[in-house]
């Protein structure tokens, strides 16, 4: 999926006009109610091949390891590679069911047994990175390529978490501008 933030600020821009068409109300049939904007543009970043379907491995670790609420493991790095952007920068946002009593983190998906364990996203400087919201702006070199390094760990929700399978599913979008 792509996503241009111009056309994130114009849907904010289209509806806040669409709210406001009672004070238009009043003007005569055939005048203009509604401006609509945007661009066209002739560039699609899109993920590199055999970066679109990744698979980050956790590890194996020990319950003690995230014995108290809040208690990490070791964050484990992976990149996205993108091709075909345009001039400027891309970012990710990374999005998928939100863990129960802490909607940053991703939720373990329906086969796991683990529980009161998530999993925690973090930027390229290890900094925690919240669903739904974009990762750090990354400059597209001049043949608009764009590597994007993150970070993954679990992160305990509760005291005594119990040991099983943890796996959870992201998706993401690309951000260019």
């Amino acid at each position: 999926m792509t996503n241009i933030r111009k056309y994130s600020f114009l849907a904010m821009s289209l509806s806040a006009e669409l709210l406001a068409g009672a004070a238009w109300a009043d003007a005569p049939l055939g005048e203009i109610n509604i401006k609509l904007r945007g661009n066209v543009v002739d560039y699609s970043c899109y993920v590199e091949a055999g970066y679109g379907n990744k698979t980050v491995h956790l590890g194996t670790w020990p319950t003690k390891q995230l014995r108290t609420a809040g208690s990490t493991t070791q964050s484990i790095p992976f990149t996205l590679k993108l091709n075909g952007c345009p001039p400027g920068s891309a970012s990710i946002t990374f999005s998928g069911r939100k863990a129960n009593g802490n909607p940053a983190l991703l939720a373990l998906n329906d086969t796991s047994s683990a529980t009161n364990v998530a999993v925690e996203l973090r930027d390229k400087d290890r900094t925690p990175l919240p669903l739904d919201q974009a990762s750090q702006d990354i400059a597209v070199d001049a043949n608009g390529d764009v590597t994007l390094t993150f970070f993954a760990n679990y992160k305990a929700l509760a005291d005594n978490p119990q040991p099983g399978k943890a796996n959870a599913d992201a998706t993401f979008m690309i951000n260019y501008y």
